[in-house]
């Protein structure tokens, strides 16, 4: 059983929220596993209101619908678009990278929209994606909402009140689970997999945990694997410089096929200060397809020589987890640009390019950048 240190200051867990949330209905574009699993239940928590949603299968949208007490079931995805432009509506695009250029071009100009990420499948779409929302004064943010998980704003926040020192030395990623692939088959034929639907989750947070330093090179290396021969890489190391702190040690490592159980599976986040440390587990590595409701499968802990006395303790996340809580950040950020225009998401499409970029230059160091051994 964890003991909680109740007298220590409270680490914040909740993210800025909008005042009035159901002034801004939200329809869904795609009714997949992320939706059921992360955006619905997020949404019921905060309480912002759905107004509809469409899905290619539409028997899966009803089905969705059904269980969500959504009111609204579109035939069609211009039906979706443009049913309700006398309303302030978020558009909550939730479909694979390849479709989001394609859903934007039929957005009403001037809309707002969520998008899930990956921010296409490679960098030219990416700035595609941005193109097309100047064109059409579309508002939108891409969908990483790992940068809004309770323990990732509680370890900001630890950061930010120098529980960790003045000055972050270590930023580590270590993941080693087995991943069902197979739940996505449209991954089966995306090209540099892991880097472009996994990591980028932990490239995008390294940017933020260190803003406003951004990396100025980086080492990668992605691989197959022998019993996924099919599937591009499931498989990344990324090693990080900073010209603003050569001695900072940015790492991230993923392996997704240990199979062999949870007993030596890891999904963290190390990071340590001048005068401190915070370990992360990242729970929801290890329960994909599984209901884990109820069950706390994240974790923040903190060792600070001043707050904590060297000791090693653990953040009270009061039951809050990535999924499906993150999902409640991400969202309130975008309702929030609705109702002030000059309230950017920290994850607007121009933050969010830099983050594509950073993976399409990790896609050219591992294809191009190994250096020979010459033993002779």
């Amino acid at each position: 059983m964890k003991h909680y240190i109740t007298s220590l200051p409270r680490l914040n867990l909740i993210p800025a929220l909008p005042k009035n949330p159901r002034n801004y209905p939200i329809i869904l574009i795609g009714a997949g596993g992320i939706v059921t699993l992360g955006h619905l239940p997020a949404y019921k928590i905060a309480g912002f209101s759905v107004k509809g949603i469409y899905d290619i299968d539409q028997q899966k949208a009803f089905d969705v619908a059904k269980k969500w007490h959504i009111p609204k079931v579109y035939n069609t995805i211009n039906e979706a678009c443009t049913t309700s432009t006398n309303e302030n509506i978020i558009f909550d695009l939730a479909v694979p990278a390849n479709q989001i250029q394609s859903v934007l071009k039929q957005l009403p100009v001037n809309s707002h929209a969520l998008i899930q990420k990956p921010m296409g499948e490679n960098l030219i779409d990416a700035q595609s994606i941005v193109n097309i929302c100047k064109q059409r004064h579309i508002h939108g943010s891409i969908n990483f909402q790992l940068r809004y998980a309770p323990y990732i704003l509680a370890l900001k926040d630890a950061i930010r009140l120098g529980w960790l020192g003045q000055r972050l030395t270590t930023v580590e990623i270590h993941v080693n689970v087995d991943t069902p692939w197979t739940s996505w088959p449209f991954l089966a034929t995306v090209k540099h997999l892991e880097p472009t639907y996994h990591s980028i989750h932990y490239v995008d947070l390294i940017r933020d945990l260190l803003k406003p330093y951004e990396p100025t090179a980086l080492h990668c290396r992605t691989s197959q694997h022998i019993m996924m021969p099919h599937l591009t890489s499931v498989r990344s190391s990324y090693s990080f410089e900073y010209t603003h702190d050569p001695m900072l040690y940015v790492n991230i490592y993923t392996n997704h096929h240990h199979r062999w159980g949870t007993k030596h599976a890891q999904s963290y986040i190390l990071v340590e200060g001048t005068g401190g440390a915070a370990k992360a587990q990242i729970g929801s590595n290890f329960a994909y397809g599984k209901n884990t409701e109820g069950q706390q499968t994240d974790y923040l802990q903190i060792c600070s020589d001043e707050i904590t006395k060297g000791e090693w303790i653990d953040i009270d996340l009061q039951g809050r987890r990535n999924l499906p809580h993150a999902f409640i950040g991400s969202m309130a950020a975008a309702i929030r640009r609705y109702e002030n225009v000059h309230d950017q998401p920290s994850t607007d499409i121009e933050d969010a390019l830099k983050t594509m970029i950073i993976i399409e230059t990790a896609r050219k160091s591992s294809t191009y950048n190994m250096t020979p051994i010459h033993y002779n």
